[in-house]
């Protein structure tokens, strides 16, 4: 880790956020003030959980931490050495800690990446405009048998996300929009998502999924090892639970799939994730934690 941030003046984080703590622990002793470290992605309060790691392991003089609402690319790998770009995603927001200072990606991020960003409102946009966890985990769940299935494959946008999973996955995408009201900020819908990211343009969530040309060679995971639910229900899922119930909302539809998830991986996936505990906000009132995320 010494070798590869010194005197690096950006730091992109491009691992699984489930890894984010981990990375962060490894860099405390290295990383130099006046970096910029970028998580690419985020997901849910990422830049929060990376900033608490750098401090819990002796990092005395935080650097800036930003988190991207998504990754800036959609890819597959394509062997050990070799990835297949698919698209680059326009519009990606992108948001800084504001108690540290001023996000100047503008100035640090190299040519190539820069067009694809635009500065976020703050942290809550970023954060709960997370998309990963609404397309990722209830469709991986819903197609287990397909998943488990060792004698078929399956394009997972085009094939398993049908007309009846993305109305539920509408409708779980509500719940996190009920929560970016909660906090004090008008979030976008997953339809509109795909319109600023992608250029796509249909009358609903199924519609984007069919005519984006950027999903059509994607497979299925094969596993339900994958980071889908390890990654976005701890990263994603259980925060937008927490923050969403602390505040007053029921959060039916995301409650059930981190509980799906949980008993069909036999693990408590609140547990291992970003819970109001782990991230230092569980002491709050719920005015208190919206006040409080709305300063980050």
């Amino acid at each position: 880790m010494a070798e590869a941030i010194n005197g690096v003046r950006m730091i992109l984080v491009t691992t699984p956020a489930d890894a984010h703590s981990a990375v962060a622990a490894a860099m405390a002793s290295y990383v130099d003030p006046e970096a910029f470290v970028v998580l690419n992605p985020g997901r849910t309060l990422g830049s929060l959980e990376f900033r608490n790691s750098l401090l819990a392991n002796g990092c005395t003089r935080v650097p800036a931490v930003a988190e991207a609402q998504t990754i800036v690319y959609t890819c597959r790998s394509t062997g050990p050495s070799s990835v297949a770009i698919l698209a680059m995603k326009s519009n990606v927001l992108i948001s800084c800690l504001k108690d540290e200072r001023p996000i100047e990606v503008d100035e640090v991020l190299p040519d190539c990446l820069r067009p694809h960003f635009v500065p976020a409102r703050s942290t809550v946009e970023t954060s709960f405009g997370n998309v990963g966890m609404i397309l990722h985990c209830a469709p991986v769940l819903l197609n287990t048998g397909w998943i488990e299935n060792t004698t078929t494959r399956f394009k997972y946008y085009y094939d398993g996300i049908t007309p009846s999973i993305a109305r539920f996955l509408e409708r779980l995408d509500r719940e996190r929009l009920s929560v970016m009201a909660g906090l004090g900020i008008e979030g976008e819908t997953i339809v509109e998502w795909f319109e600023r990211t992608y250029g796509v343009v249909g009358d609903c969530l199924h519609s984007c999924l069919q005519l984006n040309e950027a999903y059509r060679t994607i497979e299925a995971p094969t596993s339900l090892n994958h980071r889908y639910i390890l990654e976005d229900v701890p990263c994603g899922l259980v925060p937008l639970e927490a923050v969403g119930k602390r505040l007053g909302l029921p959060m039916i539809l995301t409650t059930m799939v981190v509980e799906l998830a949980s008993e069909l991986m036999g693990v408590e996936l609140r547990k291992t994730g970003r819970s109001l505990d782990r991230l230092g906000l569980d002491a709050m009132t719920s005015a208190e934690l919206a006040k409080t995320l709305r300063s980050l």
